[in-house]
């Protein structure tokens, strides 16, 4: 029997050897791999689904926030996402409560805060929020709409109705105070429709149902029936409207159009100045800060000038009477 060339059979055992080694390692990466897959589905969240449900979260034994839903996709003590949702949240403090309904909704559990999203309506007892997506923190009573928003409700006092709708917006229910932000615009509706309609529009509004105060600022534009008047900043009293108060104040560069009938027939007059006050129902405003009123060819100028709506009459104090605007007559050479 002929044995084989050493050479060789050192050859044989050394590719015996890497190929052992070659499965081994394989069967090791294999395994490692099961493991880290066994891992990762031990790590990997576990929701609850649930269809049509209602939910309740307590506090201290009260039911914090309630909601029906069509269907929600809890995860423990984190987050619940809801589908369809219609809710109540109950204030501690007050006998109160906040109604909520959008087509989407998370609610972070541990931070108490909701989020609402598309066609989301907010029903407090001053009135409705509406925007597209909406947080309310229940902590600090707060919430904050996004796109589309819109209030609708009614002055806690006068009873007025408004109408104000904007880019964002702040509010506090429980406090009676929101702010709005970006491309302000709206109506204040009398509580007696035939007391008339103002329409106005902002950059900034910010209204406090407790005082009946709204307080405009940024490309401020007043309209109301004959006059229209613009300013950098404005604040409108409700409350004060039926009284010989104060109704609006506008201050930085103020400008007022309107129309007035005179018996020379329809004329445009304008007046500018850098404050006006206006008076309740007597329909009077008060310019004051270098104040002027033009009318056709003539420019009346005082300390303080006083004109009433749709009257051609103003009164101008400095010193001198009453004054009838008349068109001036060309002077004869």
């Amino acid at each position: 029997m002929k044995i084989r060339d050493p050479k060789s059979i050192i050859i044989i055992l050394v590719y015996a050897a890497v190929c052992c080694g070659i499965i081994g390692l394989s069967f090791l990466k294999r395994a490692q791999e099961i493991n880290t897959s066994n891992k990762a589905q031990a790590l990997a969240p576990e929701y609850t689904y649930i269809e049509n449900l209602d939910y309740f979260h307590l506090k201290n034994g009260v039911p914090l926030m309630s909601l029906s839903a069509t269907r929600m996709k809890s995860l423990g003590e984190e987050t619940a996402e809801f589908e369809d949702p219609k809710g109540v949240y109950n204030y501690q403090q007050k006998n109160k409560s906040l109604r909520y309904q959008a087509l989407e909704a998370l609610y972070r559990k541990d931070k108490e805060i909701l989020t609402l999203e598309k066609d989301v309506k907010v029903t407090s007892d001053e009135g409705d929020y509406f925007a597209q997506k909406l947080k309310y923190f229940f902590k600090q009573d707060l919430i904050i709409g996004t796109v589309d928003v819109k209030f609708l409700g009614d002055d806690p006092k006068s009873g007025d109705k408004l109408n104000i709708a904007s880019d964002k917006m702040k509010a506090w229910p429980n406090e009676q105070k929101t702010d709005f932000f970006g491309n302000v615009h709206g109506s204040f509706q009398r509580k007696k429709e035939y007391e008339g309609k103002m329409i106005f529009s902002s950059a900034v509004l910010n209204f406090d149902g407790n005082t009946s105060l709204a307080h405009l600022e940024g490309d401020v534009m007043m309209k109301r029936q004959s006059y229209l008047i613009t300013s950098g900043k404005a604040d409108i009293t409700l409350e004060n409207y039926n009284k010989s108060l104060k109704y609006f104040v506008l201050n930085d560069d103020v400008k007022v159009t309107e129309t007035v009938h005179t018996p020379q027939g329809v004329q445009q007059r304008k007046a500018f100045s850098e404050r006006l006050e206006g008076f309740g129902r007597e329909q009077r405003m008060i310019l004051s800060g270098a104040p002027r009123v033009e009318m056709g060819t003539d420019v009346v100028r005082g300390y303080r000038i006083t004109i009433r709506e749709d009257i051609d009459l103003i009164e101008v104090d400095d010193a001198v009477s009453d004054m009838l605007m008349k068109k001036k007559e060309k002077l004869k050479e």
